[in-house]
């Protein structure tokens, strides 16, 4: 363990910016901004201003030709190049912090994992883990509280975005820049939070509108089932994922059933338990009612309250380090939202349901195809 970490910020945009401010101004105990790696002059010009002292690396051959002068790297480029960084970083000792996704295959992600050496901590930036309602719900899950569960559906189609986004960077909504669109990019997060609480389905069923609302060829519409087998940990689950950046006004609405109520997550922020009472199974055995239901009880358990949960997960990151506390979103989990994802795509392209474990070979050789031909339609416009 030590008692500082020397961290380098690679990726100087507008997350990477922020991090880098957040670290310069001494807001993470335990973590100081020693350098930012960002290629371009204006950026770094930026970075002499905002940051005085601070290192400017040119590019990720120049960060790490000084990995003496650091102890970890916050990862904020192209999804493409998360690995790639990741698996230098960790192969010369560095703890890294990348953002999400992991990267754009998870079998590469894995392989990585394979590789890491012991000691070295790879964190993801699954934020959405630190928010109170969050939290709240994986100790009421995790202890039974909603006893046997048997349905869950998420409808989070709120990520309204326009040309404007799409075309705020060249790499963005493509198959051969972010490989991939809104289940790489802005479901990632949903995703986590979804196996993070429930666990890994044994199958998905995908059903996927690539260019619904936009002239582009990746997804932008998804529905998605996420089927439960006897040997899970809720063996009854059927679950539904319906998302889309088109639609507007959205909802985010995560509901969960079990035998004794129900748990509501909106808007990340606040979270609602409709108690049975009795529970479903009890009261079954005892009505003699035809129509008859059971009470339930409403309790808003987390209400909306404002909080810094980018800064909640460095301090984690740093912590875990230092302190050996516990790591909220760890790689070797946090693969799995990538991992729903690329079985999402695969079940699309194939028009079948994907079980778990996946063929991470077809998928990656299915994504390259994609990829390639839509260079080939650019470049013949």
């Amino acid at each position: 363990m030590t008692d500082h970490l020397r961290t380098v910020v690679i990726g100087y945009g507008g997350m990477g910016s922020q991090y880098a401010q957040m670290l310069y101004d001494g807001k993470v105990e335990g973590m100081t901004l020693t350098g930012v790696c960002c290629r371009n002059e204006p950026g770094q010009q930026k970075i002499r201003e905002r940051h005085p002292g601070v290192a400017i690396y040119r590019d990720t051959e120049d960060t790490f030709a000084h990995a003496s002068d650091f102890d970890a790297v916050v990862v904020v480029t192209p999804h493409v190049t998360h690995v790639p960084i990741t698996a230098e970083a960790l192969a010369l000792g560095k703890h890294v912090l990348c953002d999400k996704p992991a990267g754009i295959c998870a079998g590469e992600v894995r392989e990585v994992l394979a590789k890491k050496p012991q000691g070295a901590v790879w964190a993801i930036m699954f934020n959405t883990r630190m928010e109170p309602a969050s939290l709240k719900a994986k100790e009421l899950l995790d202890a039974g509280e909603l006893g046997e569960i048997t349905r869950a559906v998420w409808v989070c189609n709120s990520w309204f975005r326009t040309p404007a986004y799409h075309r705020s960077s060249p790499w963005r909504s493509s198959w051969s820049g972010e490989y991939g669109g809104l289940l790489i990019n802005q479901c990632q997060h949903y995703l986590d939070l979804w196996q993070w609480l429930l666990g890994m389905p044994d199958e998905v069923d995908a059903d996927i509108d690539f260019g619904k609302y936009n002239d582009f060829t990746v997804d932008d519409s998804v529905d998605l089932r996420f089927l439960y087998g006897p040997g899970s940990v809720h063996p009854k689950l059927r679950g539904t994922f319906i998302s889309a950046t088109g639609e507007y006004p959205g909802d985010n609405r995560f509901e969960i059933w079990g035998k004794k109520g129900r748990l509501t997550l909106l808007d990340e922020k606040k979270l609602i338990l409709d108690r049975s009472e009795p529970d479903v199974d009890t009261f079954c055995h005892t009505n003699t009612e035809i129509y008859g239901q059971p009470e339930y009880h409403t309790e808003v358990l987390v209400e909306p309250q404002p909080g810094k949960q980018y800064q909640k997960v460095f301090q984690n990151f740093s912590d875990h380090i230092r302190k050996g506390t516990p790591l909220l979103a760890d790689a070797a989990n946090g693969v799995n939202s990538l991992t729903l994802a690329n079985a999402a795509y695969l079940s699309a392209w194939t028009g079948i349901r994907i079980a778990l474990p996946m063929d991470d070979a077809l998928y990656t050789r299915l994504l390259q195809d994609r990829a390639a031909m839509e260079l080939k339609e650019k470049n013949k416009k």
